[in-house]
């Protein structure tokens, strides 16, 4: 009887917590191509938490950096030609990509609140 009643509360106390406490969205991956001079825009539907991975392509090293819409810098550091990096969203806004070798390579997006 007891163990009854303490199965019970054990069970509406676990159906509470699933439906009060829920995990949190999948993070969604994006990538994008570098082209010689040129990033390949994918039309990213970004939202905060979500990651974007630049592939280069071209015969030459970048440097591709993110400013935020309040000024805030990100800069991904040298990439030579065939390499990868990653960038995960941080903030919520207007972002420009650039690249500080080559200032003619340019890609805006904007990213969601979660």
């Amino acid at each position: 009887m007891v163990m009854s009643t303490v199965l019970r509360v054990l069970t509406v106390s676990l159906a509470f917590a699933a439906t009060t406490y829920s995990l949190p969205a999948a993070a969604d991956e994006f990538e994008v191509t570098i082209h010689h001079v040129e990033l390949q825009d994918p039309g990213l539907k970004a939202k905060v938490g979500d990651a974007i991975t630049f592939v280069n392509h071209a015969d030459i090293s970048h440097n591709l950096y993110l400013t935020y819409e309040d000024g805030h810098v990100e800069t991904l550091d040298t990439q030579p030609p065939r390499t990868t990096k990653r960038a995960v969203l941080k903030q919520a806004g207007h972002v420009v990509v650039r690249c500080w070798i080559h200032p003619i390579i340019r890609m805006e997006f904007d990213v969601a609140a979660k």
